[in-house]
Parts: structure tokens; sequence; C-alpha cells
């Protein structure tokens, strides 16, 4: 099986951003994840989470047992470029590298104004086509 983005559909590619911010949780969050499960699974009082921000920066503490066992901070502009720059670059290379039809759709206005492939002038109702008043089909709606 080839593993070749020129041949990615949108749900590949898709798939591929999800995969990357699973692993960017894992791997960058993992640590806090685990510190954190540790301080709520202590008894009431013997450990803490907090959270913040202030001036653009995330900061995220753990305290077990009044002691600090992980702490992080990140600035904003840092997180949001982790956050949507590599998927951002994917999408990027994805539009120039993807294969296109070889040709194109002709648009609808194309073809409506005498284009390749406008269907020839049809011929009008027969002359003999006359529908009179009772021979009209009754419209009924299915909720009046």
């Amino acid at each position: 099986m080839e593993l070749s983005l020129r041949r990615w559909k949108p749900g590949q590619l898709l798939l591929g951003w999800g995969s990357y911010w699973v692993g960017l949780v894992g791997i960058g969050l993992g640590p806090a994840i685990r510190a954190t499960w540790r301080a709520t699974s202590l008894p009431d009082g013997h450990g803490s989470v907090n959270a913040g921000f202030d001036n653009g920066v995330l900061t995220y503490e753990v305290i077990e047992e009044s002691v600090k066992t992980w702490s992080g901070t990140l600035p904003f502009s840092t997180a949001m470029l982790w956050l949507i720059g590599p998927p951002l670059l994917l999408w990027l290379v994805w539009l120039i590298v993807r294969d296109r039809p070889a040709t194109r759709e002709r648009s609808v206005a194309s073809v409506a104004n005498g284009g390749a492939g406008a269907l020839p002038a049809g011929e009008g109702p027969a002359a003999d086509f006359h529908v009179r008043q009772g021979e009209r089909a009754g419209v009924r709606t299915p909720n009046p």
C-alpha cells in the first residue's frame, strides 16, 4: 500500500489532522494528565490542580500532599501555533500536490449560454395540446 499525500482524499486529510492532535495531546499533555489523575484520586484536601491565563501565558500546576508535582507554562501564541500550524501546513501541501481530474467540469452558466455540451433548442408543445379546466389534476397537500 502506497502512502502518498498526492492520492489522499479529504477524509484521509481529516484523519491525519486527528492523528496529529491525538499525538500532540498524548506527548505534550501526557505527564500533566497523569499528574492530574493522581492528584484528583487522592482523598479530599490532599491534592489540587490550578490553571490560569495571565498576560498571554497559560499556566497549569498540580499539587499532591502539599508538593508541586507538575508545573507548566506556555505562551498562548505558541499553543495556537502547535495546535493550528502543522495541520494548516499539511492542508496547504495537500492542496498543492493532490491529483486533479484531467477534465474540468463545465459550469452551468457556460452550458446555458450555448457553450460546448449545451442541449440543442427543442420544439414547443404540440399544436393540439390543450388542457381544459375540468381535466386538470387537483393538487393536494399532505397537511392542509
